[in-house]
């Protein structure tokens, strides 16, 4: 129930954002980043049983999203910037600049200590890399 009522606050914070972006001047910008790549991994809450998928979304301006959906609900998680080729094999390193804070229930400058991080890109398997090979994820490319 905590989870919902967590979800229901940013979906109001969200709400609420949208209201003043859609203020904005009707001039068309171009200038938006385009996606480059998109992978996707699904896992089942251990707590309630309850899917949750997420998605990571790289964007041509070498910056990065990520996104979490669970019960038809989603809510960027962790934004930030990236190098490397995200269609290539290989090395790809994150640096988060924001991330999700469930005290908030927003985004919040990310910690210096937490904020670097690598993947690996094989064929179509993207893995975030964890500080032990356990808690590494394993995304799949849409």
């Amino acid at each position: 129930m905590r989870k919902f009522a967590k979800i229901s606050a940013v979906l109001a914070a969200m709400v609420l954002a949208l209201a003043f972006v859609g203020c904005k001047d009707d001039d068309d910008d171009d200038d938006d980043p385009s996606v480059v790549t998109t992978w996707y991994c699904t896992e089942t809450d251990e707590d309630d049983g309850s899917v949750v998928t997420e998605t990571v979304y790289f964007y041509d301006d070498n910056t990065f999203k990520l996104e979490a959906t669970m019960n038809k609900v989603t809510m960027v998680v962790a934004t930030g910037t990236y190098s490397g080729d995200t269609t290539k094999d290989g090395k790809i390193k994150m640096t988060i600049k924001k991330i999700f804070d469930e005290k908030t229930n927003g985004l919040v400058d990310c910690p210096a200590s937490e904020a670097e991080g690598y993947a690996t890109i094989n064929g179509t398997v993207l893995t975030l890399l964890g500080d032990a090979e356990e808690d590494n994820e394993v995304f799949i490319k849409k």
